[in-house]
């Protein structure tokens, strides 16, 4: 495989969708509408109300002769059962899992299949962070998520095809004909310039992560980042910090409300050395935030499933769509404006770090560490081209890391100072392979 995979192209049509109402019915109407091709790969896909529609609209694309591929995460389709895979199958839906957890894979456990495609006639595209799962699909009590995606159509779908052909045969083993036929529309002269960037740490394709470095030391008005699950590397807290000192100004929208409150928590760990510096903090607190979307100096936006964190950078199939237009940013930033004026409390340094709890405090630090730990961890069971050795003692060094950690607290349980050496061990160990993980990247 080759590392540039997606070219640059003109004259697409994109228009950004909010997770609700008009997602759904976006998302189901063009698999209805489908002529001769769907390709739907998810990292989430949950047989509840919304799924249901899903699974019937497929169904019936199928019935008409429409070539349906489905591929979910083996690990974060768990709860997608035997049952509507049977029912997908039988209705001539090619279906498969991606990197089914077995133990002769134990090298490849880590990557996952993170991104979320909707490809109807290798023409028409939902691409961004929204699984096939929903809570408040038609049901109005229920404030859907903030999560985003972006229609497109245009000469971005042809290289989009290829890619999802690839990833579903080499995730179902099977040598597949695929149908190539497109409908694509006239391009559209006023439509614009985008890229598909992807992050797949095996392929040696991490374009998202230096698109961000690259974009973020070169910016010099104004960076806007929503991220759902914000545990970005040191190296690129720096970047942000020194872009703050420059002049730019610099806000981040996280979550206050997560369906990972420990995730929280960990996040907010780190505040205190962003609002000390410059940056800006503001936390979405009406739903859950699941979003990934990124502006900077009104001429370059980012939507797609990466989050700044460990696994986006070095372990999961990452897709973002980078738009490289003045006009669709600043629409997007007037949604973003929009998100912090009128749901956002913005995080004030005095009374973040002075007047915080001392049991808060404790309780981030912890949830740092813990994360930091099963990132490493897990990063260090991902299966990587390079050299074997370096693979063990990734795994050596987190597992023992670990161990220690375990010990540690054991020891601060039974009311004995024997856990501070461990302690002391698990640190130095996170952070030499914290050092390891990231010389690559």
């Amino acid at each position: 495989m080759i590392s540039s995979f997606f070219k640059k192209t003109s004259a697409n049509t994109i228009k950004l969708i909010s997770e609700g109402e008009a997602y759904y019915e976006q998302y189901l109407n063009l698999i209805k509408n489908s002529q001769k091709s769907i390709h739907l790969q998810t990292y989430i896909f949950e047989d509840d109300k919304f799924g249901r529609a899903v699974i019937t609209e497929l169904i019936g694309a199928a019935q008409r002769q429409v070539k349906v591929y489905v591929l979910v995460d083996s690990l974060g389709s768990l709860n997608f059962g035997e049952k509507p895979e049977k029912e997908l199958l039988n209705a001539g839906v090619y279906f498969s899992r991606f990197n089914f957890v077995q133990f002769k894979w134990l090298g490849q456990w880590g990557r996952r299949l993170h991104h979320k495609i909707l490809l109807a006639d290798n023409s028409y595209a939902l691409i961004g962070g929204i699984n096939v799962i929903s809570k408040s699909y038609k049901n109005e009590k229920v404030t859907p998520q903030l999560d985003f995606a972006v229609y497109i159509d245009g000469p971005a779908t042809v290289d989009l095809t290829r890619y999802c052909q690839l990833i579903f045969s080499q995730a179902s083993q099977k040598k597949i004909n695929f149908s190539k036929d497109t409908i694509l529309k006239n391009p559209n002269a006023e439509g614009v310039e985008l890229k598909i960037s992807i992050n797949d740490w095996i392929y040696q394709r991490w374009q998202i992560t230096r698109q961000y470095s690259v974009l973020t030391q070169a910016a010099k008005k104004d960076i806007i980042i929503l991220n759902s699950y914000f545990f970005p590397r040191r190296k690129f807290m720096k970047q942000l910090v020194q872009a703050a000192r420059r002049g730019v100004r610099v806000r981040l929208i996280l979550p206050k409300i997560s369906d990972w409150p420990s995730y929280v928590l960990a996040t907010q760990y780190l505040y205190a050395y962003f609002l000390r510096n410059g940056v800006e903090i503001y936390q979405w607190k009406k739903s859950i935030m699941h979003g990934k979307l990124a502006t900077i100096d009104n001429t370059w936006t980012s939507i797609g499933s990466f989050n700044l964190n460990y696994t986006g950078y070095q372990q999961n199939l990452e897709m973002n769509v980078d738009v490289y237009s003045g006009s669709f940013t600043e629409e997007i930033n007037e949604i973003l404006r929009e998100i912090i004026k009128n749901g956002c409390e913005k995080i004030e340094a005095a009374e973040f770090i002075e007047k915080a709890p001392v049991k808060i405090r404790l309780y981030r630090f912890f949830c740092y560490v813990i994360l930091q730990m099963v990132a490493n961890l897990s990063i260090g069971l991902a299966f990587q081209e390079e050299a074997r050795r370096n693979r063990y003692y990734k795994v050596f060094y987190i597992s023992t890391g670990l161990l220690f950690f375990l010990l540690g607290i054991l020891g601060f349980l039974m009311l004995s100072w024997s856990g501070v050496p461990f302690f002391i061990l698990s640190f130095l160990l996170l952070i030499l392979q914290i050092k390891l993980n990231n010389k690559n990247v």
